[in-house]
């Protein structure tokens, strides 16, 4: 009872208690919760129509295509500049796809796995006219295969065996290629379903066919705008709000965006960097000159870290960089060139030539690859084999005794001369280009095993070059760079403020640039490599007037700082923000005024050359396409459809145009040799109209979806 009573008593502190309790327990769940919730939206790309595309989905697609162009460029991707490209490119894929995807949804509109099948059978895909899907002899795609590749991978799939690296990259591509079909055959159908809605007529065609057809010869006098000063005209802030208020739609933006002020200190080489580098590239000339065999040359061209790597084996010129091609003509077989700078590569280089040499560009040939318990097992297997098909035995049933396919390839000069060739492919390459018509021979491996080679065919001789080279990028020292760095730290240590930034640069010899509209989905900052932190500053941290850290970027070369200047929000610019724009508009209508007003009553174009004009002779004036006219530097289309509509012989004028005014004589008017096509000039015309609407309806499916674009913080 005692016990029952102190419970009563301290009843409200044990309710209380467990009450605190139990809301720790579930806030905890919720914390839980919503930090997953967090994580989930730190690991999000971008949003389309509300739903999301995460990073890990969205590598994936940079992946794929990644993929894809190196199989259809067969090299790798590995540049900044080339990677960017990738990345727009699967972003620019999906939101198109996205797009479509939803509204097909609505319509109805599928493809189905038969369509899909149906296109990869007959190859009328471009993502199939890859060299992996091609038959080697007729240089056509071939479904068989494909087929083949497809049983062939299922079969070491299933049986447990590790599947060759190779194997997967192209089952990865044919999975992607599928995937892509199904996409792109989705989006012709939308396209054909607008189509239907887009037509052209016949006197649309002719009216097109016209303008193109029908020429032109004009004399003109021109007055540009700049010959009037600004002084000269006024536009008050009055008529600048009604013509913002007239034009309001052209102001709007659809991605926020920044502006900024930056110093961009690129760091080169100085004087006594380039000393070092001259030294050394004459001991690199010295070493070169005294190779006295290619195997010495190219040891040279390791030990000096050569940037174009040696392979010693025939090349044609294209093969070799400009510099190196522009001089391998000018120089004999063994001579070396004194060292030389070239200005477009930044390097310095000597070359060895080594070698010249007619030989074909294509050799037709086949082989079978023999394997042996040792070394001299291989190469007496391979040496009875030279020696049955010498004896006149068919290379075809040796083959296939051995396993192996007996197809004979053609190997082009373009196939192996632009990547790196090991001692291997050096030797079969120099084998078979070294083999006439019909000869046989084996040769050793470096693993052991031999290969027999026929020799079936050689055409097209050209000239081919074996060089040794030495090439070295002027770079500059890290003392330079250590300078730079701590001079420019200093600044900024001194100068916090923009306002003392812009007050002090030029005295330390530091130039401020200003760079407006940055959008968050720029790579980079003003070209600069490596400038994506300071693009997460801008979008992420700053407040207008902040100055950012220094950064450290390019391609190790550059040093960075910026200022935030302006955050211009999604939306209608400011009447602030455009009013430069609509007060040159307004400045211009208002010159073209005076000079009309000056202009006015010239008959002949004497009279408007008495009257200022600059005269010019324009030829094939046609209203399909602006006339370029030199005194105003500018293409103008009033100036081409005042012609079309001017007999020969009349004088107009003056007229306003974009950058002057003109007054116009019209001296020939002829009509080219083409034929009037109705039909065909209608499909042209509807075709031209489906792509500029369907491009337009994408543009309005993308505002409609309210795309957040997140990739700047991650990529």
């Amino acid at each position: 009872m005692a016990a029952l009573g102190k419970i009563r008593k301290h009843g409200v502190l044990l309710v209380s208690a467990i009450a605190v309790a139990l809301f720790l327990f579930v806030a905890g769940d919720l914390f839980k919760g919503g930090q997953s919730i967090f994580q989930q939206q730190q690991m999000t790309v971008a949003e389309i129509n509300g739903e999301s595309i995460t990073i890990q989905d969205y590598q994936k697609l940079i992946d794929e295509l990644q993929g894809y162009y190196e199989i259809i460029n067969q090299k790798n991707s590995n540049g900044e500049d080339d990677m960017n490209r990738i990345k727009d490119e699967a972003w620019q894929t999906y939101v198109q796809s996205t797009l479509v995807q939803k509204e097909c949804d609505e319509l109805g509109l599928t493809v189905t796995d038969d369509e899909v099948a149906e296109i990869i059978k007959a190859g009328q895909s471009q993502l199939l006219q890859v060299p992996l899907f091609m038959n080697q002899q007729t240089g056509r795609y071939d479904y068989a295969q494909v087929q083949a590749f497809l049983q062939e991978y299922q079969q070491l799939k299933s049986s447990g065996s590790e599947i060759p690296e190779a194997y997967e990259k192209i089952y990865k591509y044919y999975m992607f290629a599928q995937k892509q079909i199904r996409t792109q055959q989705l989006v012709q159908k939308y396209q054909v379903l607008m189509a239907k809605a887009l037509i052209s007529n016949p006197v649309e065609a002719k009216m097109n066919f016209e303008g193109r057809n029908s020429e032109t010869d004009v004399i003109l006098a021109s007055i540009p705008f700049n010959m009037v000063a600004d002084d000269k005209v006024n536009v008050s802030d009055e008529e600048i709000k009604a013509k913002y208020n007239e034009d309001k739609a052209m102001y709007e933006q659809i991605n926020e965006s920044r502006d900024i002020k930056f110093i961009d200190v690129a760091i080169t080489a100085n004087d006594a960097d380039k000393k070092a580098a001259e030294e050394n590239m004459q001991e690199a000339y010295r070493l070169l000159s005294e190779a006295t065999s290619n195997t010495a040359a190219g040891n040279v061209c390791r030990q000096q870290t050569s940037q174009v790597l040696f392979t010693d084996i025939l090349k044609g010129k294209e093969a070799y960089p400009q510099m190196i091609a522009a001089v391998i003509d000018s120089i004999a077989v063994g001579e070396t060139t004194e060292p030389q700078f070239d200005v477009m590569s930044n390097a310095y280089y000597t070359v060895k030539l080594l070698d010249k040499q007619t030989e074909a560009d294509s050799v037709l040939f086949r082989q079978i690859a023999v394997a042996g318990a040792d070394e001299a097992a291989s190469k007496k297997t391979a040496d009875s084999i030279v020696t049955a098909i010498k004896g006149g035995a068919a290379f075809a049933d040796i083959a296939k005794k051995y396993n192996q396919p007996s197809d004979s390839t053609w190997l082009t000069t373009a196939q192996y001369q632009y990547g790196n060739v090991d001692a291997d492919n050096g030797l079969f390459i120099k084998s078979i280009y070294g083999m006439q018509p019909n000869e046989v021979k084996s040769i050793k491996l470096s693993n052991g095993y031999n290969v027999v080679l026929q020799v079936l065919d050689k055409k097209n001789p050209i000239t081919k070059y074996n060089v040794a080279s030495v090439v070295k990028t002027l770079n500059f020292s890290d003392k330079t760079y250590s300078d730079a760095y701590n001079k420019f730290s200093s600044f900024l240590a001194k100068n916090k403020t923009l306002e003392q930034i812009e007050a002090n640069a030029d005295k330390e010899g530091y130039t401020v640039q200003t760079l407006a509209d940055v959008v968050n989905n720029q790579h980079n900052i003003a070209g600069v490599h490596g400038t994506r932190d300071a693009l997460k500053w801008l979008f992420d941290d700053a407040s207008v007037n902040d100055v950012s850290q220094l950064y450290q970027c390019g391609d190790n070369d550059h040093l960075f700082v910026a200022a935030l200047t302006g955050i211009n929000k999604k939306g209608f610019r400011s009447l602030e923000k455009v009013t430069p724009n609509i007060k040159a508009e307004l400045m211009n209508d208002k010159k073209a005024e005076q000079l009309i007003e000056k202009l006015n009553g010239t008959k002949t174009i004497s009279e408007a050359i008495q009257k200022g004009g600059i005269p010019d002779t324009i030829n094939h004036v046609s209203f399909a396409a602006p006339a370029f006219v030199r005194a105003t530097a500018a293409s103008e289309p009033m100036v081409s459809a005042m012609a079309s509509k001017t007999e020969k012989g009349q004088v107009v004028g003056p007229f306003k145009g974009d950058q002057g005014v003109y007054v116009m004589q019209v001296i020939n008017k002829t009509k080219t040799a083409e034929k009037f096509d109705a039909k065909s000039e209608e499909a042209q015309l509807s075709q031209m109209n489906q792509r500029a609407a369907f491009q337009n309806i994408i543009n309005s499916l993308y505002l409609k979806a309210n795309v957040k674009d997140n990739r700047y913080k991650f990529f």
